[in-house]
């Protein structure tokens, strides 16, 4: 250490940092999540598997996507037009999927099995959008499959749109308590060692070193 250098410099120094690195990245957060008001669009993406192949996201038609804080149910076209059911010829029937894309891949499905080629058909896709004020924190789905004497023209795409809070209160309240603590003792600690307070905290800052236990094969 330099001299005439405190011992509690580093300490600061660090702590500080790490207070600015926990108020930036909430702020940064906040700030880079797409805010949205009631009846906004919700972008949504899709994209398909079929026969071996996957095709590239392509925007789902804006009638079929969301809309801020407003449930709804909507038909989306999902079967391809040369997709052959099981009773018309086994040999030709096969899996399609489909992966969905929220808010410019930052909520992503992973592929979802439309048609199993045995006869069971996605009927229905319920979304939920988990959202904390304007922001959307979460999305979720849940999937309905029955098996029709022929083919479903279209899925069913279910839209629903849960506060955060009211989602998981407990969970949101026990978060911003420890947040809150967690950023109360950072405050603390950098208040104690400007007024030269340490409670033992110098070993952070590399002034006092401590006994170490020799481990079994340092021993001679």
């Amino acid at each position: 250490m330099a001299p005439g250098v405190s011992p509690s410099v580093p300490l600061r120094v660090a702590l500080r940092v790490v207070l600015a690195l926990a108020l930036g990245r909430g702020a940064g957060c906040a700030s880079s999540a797409p805010r949205f008001h009631t009846g906004d669009l919700l972008p949504v993406m899709k994209r398909s598997q079929f026969r071996g192949e996957r095709s590239e996201w392509r925007e789902v038609p804006h009638e079929a996507c969301p809309r801020f804080e407003r449930p709804s149910v909507v038909a989306l076209l999902a079967l391809p037009a040369d997709f052959i059911p099981p009773d018309e010829g086994v040999a030709g029937a096969t899996e399609y999927k489909m992966a969905f894309s929220f808010l410019n891949e930052q909520f992503q499905t992973p592929w979802i099995t439309i048609a199993d080629g045995r006869g069971q058909y996605l009927t229905q896709l319920v979304f939920t959008l988990e959202h904390a004020g304007d922001q959307v924190t979460d999305v979720s789905w849940e999937l309905v499959y029955d098996a029709p004497s022929k083919p479903p023209p279209s899925v069913h795409l279910e839209y629903q749109f849960v506060d955060a809070a009211e989602a998981d209160p407990r969970t949101a309240l026990t978060a911003m308590f420890a947040g809150s603590l967690l950023l109360a003792a950072l405050s603390v600690m950098i208040v104690a060692a400007d007024s030269g307070v340490d409670f033992g905290l110098q070993l952070l800052g590399g002034a006092t070193h401590g006994a170490q236990r020799r481990r079994p094969y340092d021993e001679a």
